[in-house]
């Protein structure tokens, strides 16, 4: 093999120093600012929340109101942050794109405020809005949301999407419904401290579901709707929507299921 030339050596030089030096920024960048070094991530910064965004989610976001302010503080900068990090997609005639925004983005970080990893960054790549039912090629019928872990996208009704958030305290919110779903997958191949005891709790709620005095206790309840029968995946997903919508009223049904759901979110 032929020696290098100088100018291939210079040329290699070159891209070694290039290589350091993106590997230097990259490290750097996720220091500082705790998420992926990503063109996105670094072409879209944070956009802070402004009043009419605060009260807008005051309007139709009920545990916000029971935040302290260090809570209250959290949420908003967590909010902010995925917000302006995660890229929406809109289809069809969507009027009040921001407010959809802030349904989806309310639904993410309300669920995850007593955890550390809120950035979802593991489970959700984009979020899909269509202005009413949807027919999902996936499933082959018409949906009013989903969640595809093979891509990572959330998919939502914005009709639908509104409508949870409408009456607090029925147990059938699609946002927090198909996050929950992201939930799962965000924490399947972790081995954070955090992932492990998320996991713990879902092998729990999972000996739970599967037992049959846990299966006559949902015949003789109507606290849980019967979705949640359909499989362990939307079992988790029903719970997810009863613990932040009637939280008092799980325990009293099902402490148990209360508890582990307690230990898991680190609410």
């Amino acid at each position: 093999m032929e020696d290098l030339t100088e100018t291939q050596k210079q040329i290699a030089a070159i891209i070694l120093v290039v290589g350091l030096l993106f590997v230097f920024v990259k490290a750097l960048y996720e220091r500082f600012a705790h998420e992926r070094f990503t063109f996105f991530n670094l072409f879209h910064p944070v956009k802070p929340i402004n009043a009419k965004e605060r009260r807008f989610i005051s309007s139709f976001l009920v545990p916000f109101e029971s935040f302290g302010a260090a809570q209250r503080k959290l949420f908003l900068k967590r909010f902010a942050w995925f917000k302006s990090k995660k890229p929406f997609v809109f289809y069809g005639d969507i009027k009040n794109k921001e407010e959809i925004k802030a349904y989806v983005s309310a639904s993410a970080i309300l669920m995850t405020m007593g955890l550390k990893n809120f950035r979802f960054e593991n489970s959700i790549n984009r979020i899909i809005i269509y202005p009413s039912q949807y027919y999902s090629n996936i499933g082959k019928r018409h949906h009013i949301g989903e969640y595809n872990p093979r891509m990572k996208i959330l998919v939502f009704s914005a009709e639908d999407l509104k409508q949870g958030f409408k009456i607090p305290n029925d147990n059938k919110n699609l946002g927090l419904h198909e996050v929950a779903h992201a939930l799962l997958f965000e924490n399947r191949r972790k081995s954070t401290w955090e992932a492990r005891r998320f996991k713990v709790g879902l092998m729990k709620l999972r000996t739970v579901f599967d037992s049959i005095s846990f299966e006559e206790k949902m015949r003789e309840s109507d606290y849980l709707r019967d979705y949640a029968k359909t499989n362990f995946v939307e079992f988790f997903a029903v719970l997810i929507e009863s613990f932040f919508e009637s939280p008092r009223d799980l325990e009293r049904e099902f402490p148990e299921i209360f508890f582990y759901l307690s230990k898991m979110l680190n609410n």
